[in-house]
């Protein structure tokens, strides 16, 4: 099995001449047909709070660390590709999971662990479908990793 590479930090990534044009995500946009009932999954299910409201088009949640979701019902495609996805960090994969499964939702891909070259875990996942199949990642670090 092999091992999963951790990429250079943006701080050498500039040290060494090369300019990092992203500066953060902007937002995630979610595609979604039936708004409301992906604003009951987003609220109810993950527990997030409506941060914007813009009627039939488009709503917004914000995330603890300020990062935004926007669901998108004037997306181009008019349903969901699957071509991007939405990951979410937990502190508690495993419970998470559970507590997603009881509320009737989608697991798509049960809890697996992401290990380096040298055998030790560096984080956990799981997949997760709203109510129009955008796939969600669960994502949890391993301990190790963590920024403090």
């Amino acid at each position: 099995m092999g091992g999963v590479k951790v990429g250079r930090n943006a701080r050498q990534t500039l040290r060494e001449g090369r300019k990092n044009m992203i500066k953060k995500i902007a937002f995630v946009g979610q595609p979604t047909k039936d708004l409301e009932g992906a604003k009951k999954f987003y609220e109810k299910v993950l527990g997030l709070e409506l941060d914007a409201d813009y009627g039939e088009l488009w709503s917004e949640y914000q995330t603890a660390d300020g990062t935004t979701i926007a669901l998108d019902t004037i997306s181009p495609t008019k349903s969901p590709s699957h071509a991007t996805y939405l990951a979410l960090e937990t502190d508690d994969i495993d419970q998470e999971v559970a507590r997603i499964r009881e509320s009737g939702a989608q697991v798509l891909q049960d809890v697996w662990e992401n290990r380096d070259g040298e055998g030790r875990c560096i984080c956990k996942m799981a997949i997760v479908l709203d109510p129009d199949g955008n796939p969600i990642m669960l994502h949890e670090i391993a301990a190790w990793r963590a920024k403090p």
